[in-house]
Parts: structure tokens; sequence; C-alpha cells
């Protein structure tokens, strides 16, 4: 198991819409391999110096390149494996465009404000677990069901998306909506934490989305340092 040293990634990523990320990932002056993460959604898990800036580059490589990937960061104790980090937080969203280079700076500070609030962490925040994840565009909602404070949102479709991940939902049923961390998934369901009055499973209409378009094309993201 790869533990977090606060290594920074050094070879760029390449994702379509289909596979999400493949390829090896080399990290730190040393070409240590980083931990890589496969299943369906094929994450990427390594480390971050949380005092170093950054740029999250998307390049489109298809004349329909679009789309967007989310950098997703959370806290990892010093000398703890990387599957300890549970509470991702969104960092920056960066778009693809065909024939493009589209960049976004992201501070040390930046991520490290962002995973000390997400985890309720006291004191500071050395190391964070950082992936990138797709867009999800906006998914249809088809049922809703809330009990003992914990909502389950049934969607039209299968989905790819994970716990940690931060989704907003707008739903024909009120009481289940706002922007939410992701705590339990199946294949077509996932669950948050909501304190509303419980609501019987039900029919409903509406959309959630991560914040980010679906990828289309073939698009290289990478996460490298500023300087």
């Amino acid at each position: 198991m790869a533990r977090a040293t606060g290594l920074a990634p050094r070879r760029a990523y390449q994702l379509d819409a289909a596979t999400v990320l493949v390829g090896n990932v080399l990290a730190g002056a040393r070409g240590r391999q980083a931990e890589i993460r496969t299943g369906t959604a094929r994450l990427l898990n390594t480390n971050l110096a949380a005092k170093n800036d950054w740029k999250l580059i998307a390049a489109g490589g298809s004349s329909n390149s679009a789309g967007g990937y989310i950098l997703q960061a959370a806290h990892v104790a010093e000398g703890a494996a990387l599957s300890s980090a549970s509470t991702y937080t969104n960092i920056g969203v960066v778009t693809a465009a065909a024939g493009a280079i589209n960049e976004v700076a992201i501070s040390g500070k930046q991520i490290r404000d962002a995973v000390k609030a997400a985890g309720s962490v006291t004191g500071d925040v050395r190391v964070a677990a950082v992936r990138v994840r797709p867009g999800t565009g906006n998914l249809a909602i088809s049922n809703v069901a809330l009990t003992t404070n914990k909502a389950t949102i049934t969607l039209s479709a299968a989905h790819t998306m994970l716990v940690g991940e931060v989704v907003t939902v707008g739903c024909s049923n009120p009481l289940v909506n706002g922007t939410f961390t992701i705590t339990e998934v199946t294949s077509t369901t996932f669950s948050y934490s909501s304190t509303q009055s419980n609501i019987t499973s039900a029919s409903a209409t509406g959309t959630v989305t991560n914040g980010a378009g679906v990828p289309v094309g073939t698009n290289t993201v990478a996460l490298v340092p500023a300087r």
C-alpha cells in the first residue's frame, strides 16, 4: 500500500469519456509510481504537499473535446495509507475544449484550508490525497426516500459517482435539495445525510450534478507544480 509522503505528480494523465483514467502515474523526483486505484471509475489517488502551488491543466485532443474534470482532495495523516482518506472536497474544475489547453491555478493554501474544513482537522495539514473526477453533467432523478436523516436518491440510469463526492441535488421534492457529500452508493442510487422529516419512497423528478459537464473526446489532464 502506498503511503502519504507529499510527493507531487509529474506525468500527464490521459482521460476520455469512457475510461476516466488510463496509464501509469509517476510521482516525485525519484520517479516512484504513485498508487493507482482501478474499478468502474478508474480513480487516481496520489499525494500533494499542501504548501506548494499547482496548475490543473486540460488539453483537448479531439475535434469534439468538451466537458470538465474536478480536482478533489482529502486530508491524510502523515504516514497513513491513502485509503484512509474519506472526506473529499472539491478544489477546482477545469474544462476541455478542442485544440485548446485550459488551466486553473490551485494554491497550496486553497487545498489546505479546504481539506481542514471538510475533515474537521485541527492543526496543520501537510499531506492530502487528491483525485481527478469526470463531470457528471445533469443526471435524471426517478425516486427519493428519506429515513432517519439519510436521503437516498434513485437515478434513471447507472452512475459512476463515489463516496465522498460532492453533489448538488435539485428535485421536485424540496426536502432533499441542496449540496451534499455522498456517503453510500449503488449502481443507480446514492445517499447522504439530511436532517429533514422522513419521506416515504416515491417517484420524483429533477437532476443531480457534481458541478462539471460530461467529458467528451480524448483529453489530457494533468496536475503539475506551478513552478
